[in-house]
C-alpha cells in the first residue's frame, strides 16, 4: 500500500514491513526485559531513551538528506536516509566522545576515576549509534518503493 506523505514522497506499507517491524520491536523489548529482570543486570529501560540523541540523529539525518535531495531520484530516498541516519549516529557518537573527554580533564591523572567515568558514560555515547541504525533501516524499508516483478 502506498501512502502519500507530501510532494512526491510516499511511504510504502506491506505485510512483510509490518511483521518485520513487530518482530524487531518485540524481540528487542523481550530480550531487554529478559536481561534486566531474569538475568538481573543492573539498569532500566529508560536508559535507552535519550531525547538529545534522538534530536541530533533525526535532525542531522534529515538535514543531510534535504541538502542533497535535488540529486536523488524518488526510489533513492529511503537508501539515502538510511546512510544519512547511520552517519548522524556516528556523528552523535563522536560528539559524545568529545563531551566525555571534556569531563575527564577535571581529574587528569586519577586513573581509577577516569576508567570508571568512561565505563559509566559509555552507555550514553552509544545511544546515537543505536538510534541511527534503527531509524535508518526503518526509513529505508518504508520509503523505498517495492521492486516490480
Amino acid at each position: 500500500m502506498k501512502i502519500k506523505l507530501f510532494g512526491n514522497v510516499s511511504m510504502y506499507l506491506s505485510w512483510s514491513l509490518v511483521i518485520g517491524f513487530l518482530l524487531y520491536y518485540l524481540s528487542t523489548i523481550v530480550s531487554m526485559a529478559y536481561v534486566l529482570f531474569i538475568d538481573g543486570v543492573a539498569g532500566r529501560f529508560v536508559q535507552f531513551i535519550s531525547i538529545p540523541s534522538f534530536i541530533l540523529v533525526f535532525g542531522v539525518g534529515i538535514g543531510f538528506t534535504l541538502m542533497r535531495k535535488h540529486t536523488l531520484e524518488q526510489k533513492e530516498l529511503g537508501i539515502a536516509l538510511k546512510k544519512d541516519f547511520i552517519l548522524a549516529g556516528w556523528i552523535g557518537f563522536l560528539v559524545g566522545l568529545g563531551f566525555l573527554g571534556a569531563g575527564m580533564d577535571e581529574q587528569f591523572g586519577n586513573i581509577e576515576w577516569g576508567i570508571s567515568f568512561v565505563v559509566s558514560n559509555l552507555k550514553t555515547i552509544t545511544i546515537p549509534l543505536l538510534y541511527g541504525y534503527i531509524c535508518g533501516n526503518i526509513f529505508e524499508a518504508s520509503l523505498t518503493p517495492p521492486l516490480k516483478t
